[in-house]
């Protein structure tokens, strides 16, 4: 630390030198970094930032600076105006890991020369992967300037000129610069361009890459079984800067007049309707399709396709065009997308009090696709498992996704596409607020599902997971080079982001919330703004400090633990309630984090709907509620709303056990006790041993997300315990938990089941299986066998449980049977059924086959790292996949780099150990082998290897004695 305080002074002092006469510096603590500061400052290449708890304050006399960059007018973020910024600093930071995670320079676009429209024309060429591009581009110059620099990767660009208004001369570049560094084209012009309007045409050529980002290519099969590619687009976060020259700046806005020149037996699609189709003229093989001019858009929302597909179509209530196109011969599939889809968007209509802006919405799976689907104005991108349903062969669980994935990008045609952040460091006002949504819009066309209690474990509990950590992030992150974009499409921008807008929803009311994302919608439509934009319109529509209040919970990281204990006053319990930071590590003394926490109260007399309601802004606070009985309970956030952890005294706890037993407790609200007691365990504030004898008040549980939010917490413990001795006796455990609820469900569905029930089954046969319930076991062969003769096909819903069990309890032969079932399947979701089960395997020799089969060519780069992950179910196979990753990381990281799959293949390889050794031996590997993208998931793995550790140490001992008595 003494090091790293001499080298922030250092590097300070250098600044400090830069900048003489310029400004004062002074360093002081500050618990929340200013979102304007991170943007301001990642525009200038003498500045680096860091996640930090220091500021280097720096206030500027602009006039020797040279004019500060504006904003163009469609961005309305009134703190880019601000003149402070500051420098981040880290003295907590580890010398490696500070190496590590060192940030690169960057610096934004010049403002100088502004686009307003792209008459874009692009001839891909599906045979040797290249394509072909013309642009003429309508630009604003607002200062008079012999240079224009422009987003430019992997094009070449071959002629450049520029004719100012429409009757002036067009001039030719001088020079064409390329900085493969910053992403960039630079033309340089024989004398400056003149202030007003002027037409900037470039000729350009580039590849249709394997990468899946940019304008890429994407394998398919024909119906007769042959090989075919089609070119497609994925450019969010960076990538419009693969596909054509621009400024790919989500505030750089601009209209598109887009033209494809195609073979002429292909389907082609853009973000807006077709105005013309005609022969090419040089080529009777292709045609030129002409598009309508797209709204005014950032570019990372501009798309297009090229291929070969079907499609059913039908209209929304207002007469929207929706169609959903799909691999040929497959339309029935698209079916349930579309009848979610036609529904959706009146529903969004309805709740923003603004129609969907465009003529028509096109949804479309595609073969290659790394990330799950793209929002991409009026031309959605999705996996095919993300939007395909078979009414035979889709289990209830697909069907779930594909209707929460269809209403997320819906939602982002509104609010990221009519109104979007001005810079990537507001990107969860994206997707926190489509990950909130998504769950609202389902509820809505399929209340069946209970999708709100599924909310709970699937998005709340696993923000909460990841932002104990040191190594979590503001929901608000300084962000710079694209290298580091891809890093922050994370648990915290989704995950936290909806759940603290969930929060924030239930504390100013749905009516106030409605009211306030209109205004804000209206106010800022077909502009940018940043976070407190729209805290501004939530407080003026509700009239309360929304600002203050969201402020403490996207600026700092982290969330509270709620300590309350209560005492009996005659027939009132008064509760006296204490917060503090919740650290995975356990508490923190020196910590002086605070938020301001919207707390509500129930009771045994009203379980569902809150008797108390306060904002809790201050460290320690009493409340009496009235009414209360001694043998009655009291509990805070009913319906496990607030983002924030309970520690109940045992007092509190031991009321609220029986109402677990005998479920007159909401699912959420089990749900949460169960998994706030579990985090308290894990942080060594309570007792494992406890989190194990409250487990076993569930075993009468009937909820399917209950299960689903246990089996998660059991798979940790799993985790931890497969390499001590008393294992085998956590395996009877397991069994026995989930043996009355698999008694009652059975294998066949029963008259009346619905779709949760169904899941549920899945969720326990599952468990049974692997932790070796005899019976379970042998069902699963007889039932594989069927499927494979024939004589009796498996459902849907039981397929990943058998899969996974006989793969399990299985051997070589096994292992070949499931092989032969994938090669035959046709259904892409059933491929990756198979593929993310083959890791169950128990040998080492089959972990290894499973493992080396990934990188093979029957294995789609998007799915490969997900068949990696599955390797690890096992103590043997993290170690072996932890060996292939390092083994393979060269061929690995060249193909996933820049991306979050890259991410995700670091955190399954690495975060489920749990011995020190293995923490130092991952961080001395990434020494040597940088991966500026998974940076911060490295860290978070080392962190969870290094908890891990600590937990066994602490209470191995007294779980394998609970274990063996129980046993």
């Amino acid at each position: 630390k003494h090091v790293d305080c001499c080298v922030i002074h250092m590097v300070a002092s250098h600044y400090v030198r830069f900048l003489t006469g310029l400004c004062k510096t002074h360093l002081t603590r500050s618990p929340i970094p200013s979102a304007y500061t991170s943007r301001f400052l990642s525009r200038r290449h003498y500045f680096r930032l860091s996640q930090a708890s220091y500021f280097l304050h720096l206030d500027f006399a602009p006039s020797w600076l040279g004019p500060s960059p504006l904003p163009k007018p469609t961005t309305h973020c009134s703190r880019l105006r601000n003149r402070k910024a500051f420098i981040f600093t880290s003295p907590t930071r580890s010398l490696t890991t500070a190496k590590m995670g060192q940030k690169k320079p960057f610096e934004r676009l010049p403002q100088s020369v502004d686009p307003t429209n792209y008459v874009l024309r692009l001839q891909p060429d599906l045979e040797k992967f290249t394509f072909k591009g013309r642009e003429v581009i309508t630009v604003q110059v607002q200062n008079a300037t012999d240079k224009v620099v422009m987003n430019s990767v992997d094009i070449a660009v071959s002629t450049a000129t520029f004719k100012a208004g429409q009757d002036g001369k067009e001039v030719a570049s001088s020079e064409i610069q390329y900085n493969k560094e910053q992403e960039t084209v630079t033309l340089s012009f024989p004398a400056p361009l003149p202030t007003g309007t002027g037409e900037l045409t470039l000729e350009f050529e580039g590849e249709l890459n394997d990468k899946m980002k940019g304008f890429y290519r994407s394998k398919y099969s024909s119906p007769d079984g042959q090989d075919r590619f089609c070119a497609v687009t994925q450019f969010e976060a960076t990538d419009a800067r693969r596909a054509f020259p621009c400024w790919d700046e989500p505030a750089r806005k601009a209209t598109f007049d887009v033209t494809l020149v195609v073979p002429k037996d292909r389907v082609a699609l853009s973000n807006m309707n077709v105005i013309e189709e005609k022969p090419a003229p040089s080529n009777p093989d292709l045609k030129e399709v002409r598009y309508a001019q797209t709204p005014i858009m950032s570019t990372y929302l501009l798309a297009f396709v090229v291929g070969e597909y079907d499609y059913v179509e039908g209209r929304d209530s207002d007469g929207v065009l929706v169609r959903v196109y799909t691999p040929v011969g497959k339309s029935e599939q698209g079916k349930f997308a579309l009848e979610v889809a036609v529904k959706t968007l009146p529903f969004y209509k309805d709740y923003f009090k603004i129609p969907y802006p465009l003529p028509k919405i096109d949804l479309i799976a595609i073969a290659d696709f790394a990330a799950g689907a793209m929002e991409n104005w009026g031309l959605v991108t999705y996996r095919e498992t993300a939007l395909l349903i078979d009414p035979e062969n889709s289990s209830s669980h697909a069907k779930q996704w594909v209707a929460l994935v269809v209403g997320h990008e819906l939602a982002h045609q509104w609010f990221g596409n009519l109104v979007t952040m001005e810079w990537w460091t507001h990107l969860w006002l994206n997707e926190g607020f489509a990950s909130w949504i998504e769950y609202l819009c389902v509820d809505f066309c399929l209340p069946e599902y209970d999708i709100w209690t599924q909310f709970v474990s699937t998005d709340y509990t696993g923000a909460l997971k990841l932002d104990a950590l040191k190594n979590s992030h503001p929901i608000e992150v300084p962000v710079g080079h694209p290298d580091e974009v891809d890093e922050i499409f994370d648990t915290i921008s989704y995950s936290k982001g909806a759940s603290v807008i969930r929060m924030l929803h239930d504390f100013i009311g749905d009516q106030d919330f409605r009211k306030g994302m209109n205004l804000y919608l209206t106010k800022f439509m077909y502009k940018n703004t940043c976070t407190e934009d729209l805290w501004a319109s939530l407080g003026e529509a509700s009239g309360k400090p929304v600002d203050k209040i969201m402020s403490t919970w996207t600026k700092q990281m982290g969330f509270p633990v709620l300590e309350v204990s209560a005492t009996q006053e005659g027939t009132s319990r008064v509760l006296k309630i204490k917060q503090s930071k919740f650290c995975a590590e356990g508490p923190s003394e020196d910590d002086d984090s605070l938020w301001m926490v919207p707390v509500s109260i129930s009771t045994t007399k009203s379980p569902s709907t809150a008797v108390k309601t306060l904002l809790l802004d201050q460290r320690e606070t009493t409340v009496t509620i009235e009414n209360v009985t001694p043998d009655e309970w009291v509990k805070l956030n009913p319906g496990t709303v607030g983002f924030y952890r309970t520690q109940y005294s045992s007092e509190m706890l031991d009321r609220l056990l029986p109402a677990i037993k005998d479920q007159s407790l909401p699912p959420r609200d089990r749900l949460g006790i169960q998994n706030d007691l579990f985090a308290l365990a894990k942080s060594g504030v309570a007792s494992t041993v406890d989190i194990l004898r409250v487990m076993e008040a569930f075993v009468n549980e009937s909820n399917y997300t209950v299960w689903m939010d246990l089996s998660a917490n059991i798979a940790s413990l799993n985790t931890l315990l497969s390499g001590t001795d008393c294992y085998l006796n956590f395996k009877l455990f397991v069994q026995d938990l989930f043996s009355i609820v698999g008694e009652r469900l059975g294998w066949e569905p029963k008259d009346g089941e619905g779709h949760l029930d169904a899941m549920l089954r899945g969720i326990v046969l599952s468990h049974l299986g692997k932790y070796g319930h005899l019976a379970t076991v042998a069902e699963a062969n007889k039932r594989l066998e069927e499927h494979i003769a024939g004589s009796k096909t498996l459902h849907a819903d039981l397929r990943g449980p058998v899969y996974g069990t006989v793969l399990r309890h299985g051997d070589e032969q096994t292992y070949e049977k499931l092989l032969a079932l994938l090669r035959k399947a046709d259904l892409h979701e059933e491929k990756v059924r198979i593929l993310r089960s083959l890791g169950s395997v128990s040998q080492p020799e089959l972990i290894q086959r499973v493992l080396d089969f990934s990188l093979s060519s029957e294995v789609r780069s998007q799915d490969t790292v997900f068949v990696i992950g599955g390797a690890t179910s096992s103590r043997e196979g993290r170690e072996l996949t932890w060996q292939f990753v390092r083994d393979r990381w060269d061929e690995l990281h060249t193909r996933y780099q820049g991306g979050f799959l890259l991410a995700r293949l670091v955190q399954f390889s690495t975060s489920g150990f749990v011995e020190e050794a293995r923490a130092v031996e991952v961080e001395e590997f990434f020494q040597t082998h940088p991966a500026p993208a998974a940076e911060r998931t490295i860290q978070q793995s080392c962190e969870n290897i290094r908890l891990n550790a600590a937990w066994l140490a602490r209470d191995a001992a007294s779980i394998g004695n609970w274990l063996k008595t129980r046993a």
